[in-house]
């Protein structure tokens, strides 16, 4: 079953000016290239990039989600290597359950504390 992760291309950060640059955006060709690298994760995981996830309080927010799982939005990102490499650790151990719920204690440190909400699966 694929994963999706939705990625706020509109997110910024309160102190940027409107003309610049959007993390969300640079968080989206991030992980394009991550998912370009990594065939076997690019097997698992589809990007999706969207126009607004409503997390404005909590910038560079993305949704990790599946039909039959619990998803989770996660927000305070920044754009960046280490961002990557957080998310696409989780989306691995994401992948790897049936139901969604990664023990905590494979979460990668990176995702600690980025929780915004969790939502139950379309489909029992």
């Amino acid at each position: 079953m694929t994963v999706e992760l939705v990625v706020c291309e509109t997110c910024r950060r309160p102190e940027d000016p409107p003309e610049a640059p959007r993390p969300g955006a640079e968080l989206v060709a991030l992980m394009e290239r991550a998912l370009a690298d990594a065939p076997d994760l690019a097997a698992l995981v589809r990007l999706r990039p969207m126009r607004c996830l409503m997390s404005c309080r909590r910038p560079c927010a993305v949704a990790v989600r599946s039909a039959t799982r619990m998803s989770y939005v996660l927000g305070d990102f920044a754009p960046d290597e280490m961002t990557v490499e957080t998310l696409t650790a989780y989306l691995r151990a994401y992948a790897a359950t049936t139901d969604g719920i990664v023990p905590f204690k494979q979460w990668p440190q990176g995702v600690k504390g980025r929780f915004v909400s969790r939502l139950p699966p379309l489909e029992d």
